[in-house]
């Protein structure tokens, strides 16, 4: 018989949680439960689908997974007492919340994975000769003026980042 993985065990974990949310506080339907590959959000409650996504990336221990599964069915909670104005976590989110015995806290505090930047873009002024640096290419057909001297800025070139760079 094999072992369980880790992200096995976290999903009986919540599968588990969310019987017993079910069963203490029935919305009516038993919402769907969905991994999705989050990088930073931790969970989402899709009111209108009856869905709860978490986060296979950023829930990584257990307390993680039963708080942000908990807040996220107060979400669901909120909206079957109050209807669609309830949605955010506005006062009827809080009190489904305090119901459920959690803290009505909003953001998580949780490692995550943030974006690494694939380019640099490099921008030089017509006037001065400035270069600036961005990691996002500006809107084009539209002018652009170096703040210091007021001169025009034009596109020079775009490096691409290696991830060997990246990690640096």
């Amino acid at each position: 018989m094999a072992i369980p993985s880790h992200s096995e065990t976290l999903r009986a974990v919540a599968a588990a949680h969310l019987v017993e949310l079910c069963t203490k506080f029935p919305l009516g339907y038993t919402p769907e439960l969905v991994w999705r590959g989050y990088r930073v959000t931790a969970g989402l409650a899709y009111y209108r689908k009856g869905v709860i996504g978490l986060s296979s990336r950023v829930l990584r221990e257990e307390q993680a997974v039963l708080d942000t599964l908990t807040h996220e069915y107060a979400h669901l909670l909120a909206v079957a007492r109050h209807g669609n104005r309830a949605a955010g976590h506005g006062p009827a989110w809080q009190q489904a919340m305090a119901d459920l015995g959690q803290e009505a806290k909003v953001r998580h505090n949780y490692e995550v994975e943030r974006n690494v930047p694939r380019q640099t873009v490099v921008y030089t002024c017509k006037k001065c000769g400035a270069h600036i640096n961005r990691s996002r290419r500006l809107p084009r057909r539209r002018k652009y003026m170096h703040a210091a001297c007021g001169g025009e800025i034009r596109l020079l070139k775009i490096e691409r980042i290696t991830s060997s760079e990246a990690d640096a």
